[in-house]
């Protein structure tokens, strides 16, 4: 028997290099997985794959109750996507910029997180939330703010979600992603100025002095979302190479 045995998940961003990890494991772990993204296919192993823009409350709203109804009422949800965005400074960034980083990264996360929770409510069931934040949620640095911005909001919702709901049995937590070697690293690599040395210096800054590989994200999702943390709720869990600690 895995750790999820007889779970019901929702990944987001499951199509992507950390979601797609958090799908395998949760299928392998036993539980039945409804991957949300925006992509035209999804990952083989889903039970279900939903193409629905997170960013819109009433698609949002449809893709669960098609969980809902195709697999049962999801009583995990691993909010897993987002975006970069762009590296311009503040005073550079536009209004644009701010609306679309926050949409997918900030009300995105909120409006998943919502309707899982009001299903959970409704049922008088307990579940799990594990919100993908960042060490760029923790730290300030130069490159990409609002990323950094949108990150630290979604561990803020985190700990509130933790605080509001602990006593319905539904725990919330986030994971403090360090630099994770998926598409989204290549992207900001071929995005920088900086080139190839972009991934050899964030490399350099974890003392851990690598990336770190998916499914090392994906194994400490698997346990925050099972019964296993039971008492974990509230929690920033750093999965950072020691970036963090220094």
């Amino acid at each position: 028997m895995g750790i999820l045995d007889g779970k019901v998940a929702i990944v987001t961003g499951g199509a992507g290099g950390v979601g797609s990890a958090v799908t395998t494991l949760f299928v392998e772990e036993g539980a039945r997985v409804a991957v949300f993204d925006v992509k035209d296919e999804g990952p083989a192993d889903a039970a279900l794959y939903v193409r629905v823009d997170i960013a819109d409350e009433k698609a949002v709203a449809r893709a669960v109750a098609q969980v809902t109804m195709a697999l049962d009422l999801p009583d995990v949800l691993v909010n897993a996507a987002a975006i970069a965005g762009t590296g311009a400074p503040t005073h550079e960034a536009t209004a644009d910029d701010f609306d679309h980083v926050f949409a997918i990264n900030v009300k995105g996360t909120f409006l998943c997180t919502k309707y899982v929770i009001a299903g959970l409510l409704n049922a008088g069931r307990p579940g799990s939330i594990v919100n993908v934040s960042s060490t760029y949620g923790v730290v300030g640095n130069a490159d990409i703010p609002l990323y950094h911005g949108s990150k630290a909001a979604v561990r803020l919702l985190s700990k509130c979600d933790a605080v509001t709901y602990a006593d319905r049995g539904i725990r919330s937590n986030a994971i403090i992603l360090g630099s994770t070697r998926t598409d989204m690293t290549v992207a900001a690599m071929q995005a920088s100025p900086e080139g190839a040395a972009y991934v050899q210096n964030l490399i350099n800054a974890h003392p851990i002095k690598r990336q770190a590989e998916p499914v090392e994200i994906a194994r400490v999702i698997a346990f925050l979302a099972s019964d296993q943390a039971s008492f974990v709720t509230g929690a920033d869990i750093a999965v950072d190479g020691g970036y963090t600690a220094q």
